[in-house]
Formats: structure tokens, C-alpha cells, sequence
């Protein structure tokens, strides 16, 4: 065989060529390659931010994963996750990042440092927060399913704004409602309303079934409810009489600082006979009073409305307005407005909805659809005479912004086709007595579930809204532990 050596030279020297190409192709290869490929943030209660990275400015953002805006500031001090090339060490303030445990504060550009030997990049990242906020227009959800985020899975909770921060109770009964099952009556707290922890307090019991919080004087209050399911932690058996689920006392539970509390068990002769064994109380604070406009009082075995008006100027020791029931319109004002919606507005009372007697698809007439109020805390009442907007309806919650604007949120009414119908319509009002749905981009997704007693709470114009219930039974409405219970959470601009 004969050999082209002028050709065989020729081929050795491009062979040689493309060797030399690749080499080089691969060291600016190696070369761009260096430094940061990915980085995440985490935020304190567990939620991820995801970065991208850009390798040509060394610019890192979450512009496609954007964090809610106005996060408290505690919550924007988040861990780095990231991975790098190999033999690159990461620093920030020239101490090395240790991946998923340095932290640094996100609410101003951050920059590090990357480094392989005499090579080095600087990158800054920028946390930046959503432009769409959802929350100023139909309303967000933050979080689907609050059990995730160290809610526990509560028959009854309830849930206010103490101190900057979220405070919740909650009745549990993880077995069932037995006898000898467990029933745990526990504190949360929350710097964000979405993720929760178990606090630590000073007694094992705090609430119990039916119980309200009430923010009063610079304490926190937990009001009346029962412990009429289960055995508590402390020992304590179910509540009953006659083997009959029955509360007999007023239990108080307060503090100051959510930690340490004070139990203190009313009996009927130091309370008012109004005030006994209610489930889910409504509370309204009027300047330096709380009045109490009853509840479910529970009985028997029975849950049936209770109303009164009832006044503390301490939270502790109660008295019935002794002039309240001989008023005029008393009782078309409170007496008869069972699973009513009790609020404050411009130093007034109001009562709105609810229903007297009991709930009957042949007395349609028995829900109310008109707000009754007092401007001088309960003793007198003016009830409108006008449908006042909502319909006809019970079990909703009003929230009070700090502009001068009320939404009502949730409730259930009769439907004649359907029988009893929760809603997810939002009304807004100026006055407390006139009342529209709100329409449009304003109105809430279908996302949110029609609910019945969710619990709401305001930071100025920022209403949270936290689960509620699907739908009530029994012929007073009255929660039970039984009722399909809703765990998510909202947040909505009041305007």
C-alpha cells in the first residue's frame, strides 16, 4: 500500500489543529462555568425563594419566584442554598457561606464573593417582592392548608392580633371526642400568619371549646368555652351532667405576655346568669369597656342563643346592664339576634344578622337582614328598618380597617332551593349600615370556599382571613366538632 506523505502531513497538522481548538474550547468553557450555578433563599418559616443566576453581569434575583410584599422584617433574614463549581468557595464578609445555614438580612442587596484560586466573582442579589399583589384587588392565599405550616388539626380555633404578633387558641382532639380520649387546648403564635409554633406556656390548658380571644387593656383574653369533650392534659374529665355535654362555670384565661396566664373559673354567682356556659361569646370593646352581647350558651346537651348585655372594665368582674332589657327595641336589637356579628365603629355597637327562634325554612322571616347599634355601649339600640344589603344571613365576622372601611366576610343563609347556603361574598360598608358586595377585580376568586364563621383579623388595613366552617347543622347553628373545619388563609387590602 502507498502513503500520500504530502497528504498524510497535511492531515496530522489538522488533527493537531482541532486538538488545539478543543482544548481551548473547553478551558473558556471551564472558564465561564466558574463560580455560582444556583441559589434559593430561605425564608425563617420554612417558605423557599428560588434564584436565578446570570453569569454574564453576576446579577442573582427572585424575579420569578417574587416574595409577598410587606413581609415583616424577621422574615427576610434568610439561609443561602446554592451550589458552585468545583474547588469554589462562596463568602459573604469575607466568612465563608456554609450552604443552607448562613444567613444574611434581604432587605437590601446582598453581595458575595466566589473564589478558585487567583480567580474571583462578585455577585449581588436582590430579594425582590411581587409588583401583582393580589392582596390590594380579589384577595391572596398564603397558605393553602395551615396544619402544614405547624397549625394543628383543630375542631375550633380562634385567632387575633396581640402585641405584633398572631395569636391563636385551639381545641384538638386528635382520638375523637370520647370521654377518655385526649383533648389539648394549646397557645400558637405567629410572626407572619402563615407558619405557626406551639408555645410553651406556664399552664397545659388555656380555652376551650366555643372560647374567644379578646385583646383588652394591654392583656389577652380567652373567654368562656368549655372543656365539654374529652380529658385534658391536666386531668380534668369531660364537663357534663346527666351525661349530657353541660358548662356550668365561666372560664377566663388571661396575660400579658402570651406565655404566662392566669385561670380563673367564674360561677354562676359571680357572673351574670346570662353570661353561663356560652360557646363562641361576642365581644365588642368600646373604649375602655368590653361588652359582652352573649352566645350559645350549652346545656344539656343543648347549644341554643343566649344573648345579653354584659360589661367589664377590667376584663374580669362582670355586670349586666341593669337598663339594657327595658330599653326600647332590646329585643329585636340583641335579644333575639342569635349567631349575630357583633363589631366597634365610631364609638358605636354594632349587631348585624343572625336569627331568632331557631332556624326553620318554613320562617324565612327569622333571619335577619337589617343592623341594630348602640352609641352608648349597649344600654340603648336604633334597628334599622331597611334591608341593609347583605341579606338575610347569620355567622359572618366583620372587620374594621383603620381607613374607615368594614368588610364582612363569610356567613351562611337559607336558600330555598338548597336549604342552608354558606357564602364567599365580601360586603364593604363606610357606615356599618348600609352594605354592597364587592364586584370585579375586587371580588373574592372562586378559590375561596364559601365559609361560615371564619376568623378574621386586622393589621390596619390588612385583613387576614383564617378558615371558618363549611356549614353548620342543628337547628341553632351552633359549631361543633363534628362540622368540616377549613384551614387556609387570606389576606385582602380593606378599601
Amino acid at each position: 500500500m502507498k502513503f500520500n506523505l504530502k497528504m498524510s502531513a497535511k492531515l496530522v497538522v489538522c488533527v493537531l489543529a482541532a486538538a488545539s481548538l478543543l482544548l481551548s474550547s473547553c478551558k473558556k468553557e471551564e472558564e465561564a462555568a466558574f463560580g455560582i450555578l444556583t441559589m434559593s433563599l430561605t425564608m425563617p418559616n420554612g417558605q423557599t425563594v428560588d434564584c436565578a443566576v446570570d453569569q454574564v453581569t453576576y446579577a442573582i434575583n427572585n424575579e420569578a419566584d417574587p416574595i409577598e410584599p410587606g413581609l415583616p422584617a424577621s422574615l427576610l433574614v434568610m439561609k443561602i442554598n446554592y451550589t458552585a463549581t468545583l474547588e469554589t468557595d462562596v463568602t459573604l464578609n469575607g466568612q465563608p457561606v456554609v450552604n443552607g445555614e448562613t444567613s444574611a438580612d434581604f432587605s437590601a442587596p446582598v453581595t458575595v464573593k466566589a473564589v478558585k484560586g487567583s480567580k474571583e466573582h462578585i455577585y449581588t442579589i436582590t430579594v425582590v417582592a411581587d409588583a401583582n399583589d393580589k392582596s390590594e384587588t380579589e384577595g391572596k392565599r398564603v397558605n393553602a392548608d395551615m396544619t402544614k405550616a405547624g397549625f394543628p388539626q383543630a375542631a375550633w380555633y380562634d385567632i387575633v392580633m396581640f402585641k405584633g404578633e398572631f395569636w391563636a387558641i385551639t381545641s384538638t382532639y386528635p382520638e375523637g371526642t370520647a370521654d377518655a380520649n385526649p383533648a389539648l387546648y394549646h397557645v400558637y403564635k405567629s410572626v407572619d400568619g402563615i407558619s405557626w409554633t406551639k408555645v410553651d406556656t406556664n399552664i397545659p390548658v388555656v380555652g376551650g371549646y366555643g372560647s374567644r380571644l379578646v385583646v383588652f387593656k394591654d392583656k389577652l383574653f380567652a373567654y368562656a368555652g368549655g372543656h365539654i369533650y374529652g380529658t385534658c392534659e391536666d386531668g380534668t374529665p369531660a364537663e357534663a351532667m346527666f351525661g349530657m355535654p353541660t358548662i356550668m362555670n365561666y372560664a377566663i384565661y388571661y396575660t400579658s405576655d402570651g406565655v404566662n396566664w392566669e385561670s380563673v373559673s367564674k360561677t354562676m354567682s359571680e357572673m351574670p346568669v346570662s353570661m353561663r356556659g356560652h360557646v363562641d361569646p361576642k365581644f365588642v370593646v368600646v373604649g375602655d369597656k368590653l361588652v359582652n352581647l352573649g352566645g350559645l350558651a350549652c346545656s344539656f346537651g343543648m347549644f341554643q342563643p343566649q344573648q345579653c348585655v354584659c360589661v367589664s372594665e377590667d376584663g374580669l368582674n362582670w355586670v349586666e346592664d341593669p337598663d339594657a332589657k327595658g330599653a326600647e327595641n332590646y329585643g329585636a336589637a340583641v335579644g333575639t339576634r342569635g349567631n349575630s356579628a357583633a363589631f366597634e365603629f365610631g364609638g358605636k355597637i354594632f349587631n348585624v344578622g343572625g336569627f331568632a327562634n331557631y332556624l326553620a325554612p318554613t320562617h324565612p322571616e327569622w333571619v335577619f337582614e337589617t343592623v341594630s347599634s348602640s352609641a352608648d355601649a349597649g344600654t340603648t339600640w336604633t334597628v334599622g328598618d331597611q334591608p341593609a344589603g347583605f341579606g338575610a344571613a347569620w355567622g359572618m365576622r366583620v372587620a374594621v380597617g383603620n381607613n374607615g372601611v368594614m368588610y364582612m366576610v363569610g356567613g351562611e343563609s337559607l336558600d330555598e332551593v338548597d336549604g342552608r347556603k354558606t357564602t364567599n361574598v365580601v360586603y364593604r360598608s363606610t357606615d356599618g349600615l348600609n352594605w354592597t358586595p364587592l364586584a370585579g377585580e375586587m371580588a373574592m376568586p372562586e378559590t375561596f370556599e364559601p365559609r361560615l364563621r371564619p376568623v378574621t383579623v386586622v393589621d390596619g388595613d390588612m385583613l387576614w382571613i383564617f378558615g371558618g366552617r363549611k356549614a353548620s347543622t342543628g337547628n341553632y347553628a351552633a359549631p361543633a366538632p363534628t362540622d368540616e373545619v377549613i384551614l387556609d388563609t387570606w389576606k385582602k387590602r380593606i378599601k
